[in-house]
């Protein structure tokens, strides 16, 4: 019985011998593979459970109550150039809507916007980046519109973006 044991660790040790960098180099890639799976794992499956990732910790200092948004609606909806308003906040985003009656221009819709933003307090505009849809529908004497707009945090003011459709010239 001993003489099987020396003999089983004659053969290790001549194994050994033989393929020691082999054995080390295994090791070495096994522990890889293994750190490889515990970091793609922790990556893709740990962290945080909402969507937005630790954006969202501090939103409780910023609260949007139900009666502010009630009477920022009622006070754009009290203008006659407006049809309807829609106020919605998804995260660090506020996303307002405002549809304006027919024959509205595109400058008085843009600065009845920017002047909604007076509304908000400088808490407010300091947590939150606010996007702005105008539209107006088209009618006899106007082609209507459809523009969008963004405020952001670090931003210096409202931009709005360029949706001048563009007639492509035909070649003779």
């Amino acid at each position: 019985m001993l003489l099987g044991r020396v003999n089983n660790l004659n053969k290790l040790k001549e194994i050994w011998g033989k393929n020691k960098v082999l054995i080390v180099l295994g090791l070495i890639l096994i522990i890889c593979f293994i750190a490889i799976l515990i970091v793609t794992f922790s990556y893709f499956f740990g962290g945080s459970e909402s969507v937005y990732g630790d954006r969202l910790d501090e939103i409780e200092n910023y609260p949007i109550d139900d009666s502010f948004v009630s009477e920022y609606i009622a006070n754009l909806e009290s203008d006659e150039m407006i049809n309807s308003v829609s106020f919605d906040s998804k995260g660090r985003i506020i996303y307002i809507i405002i549809d304006f009656v027919g024959d509205t221009s595109l400058v008085e819709a843009q600065s009845k916007a920017a002047a909604s933003l007076e509304q908000f307090s400088e808490n407010l505009l300091s947590y939150y980046d606010i996007n702005f849809t105008l539209t107006c529908g088209s009618t006899e004497n106007s082609e209507g519109f459809t523009i969008m707009g963004a405020r952001n945090v670090a931003g210096s003011g409202l931009v709005w973006n360029n949706n001048t459709p563009v007639e492509s010239e035909e070649e003779s």
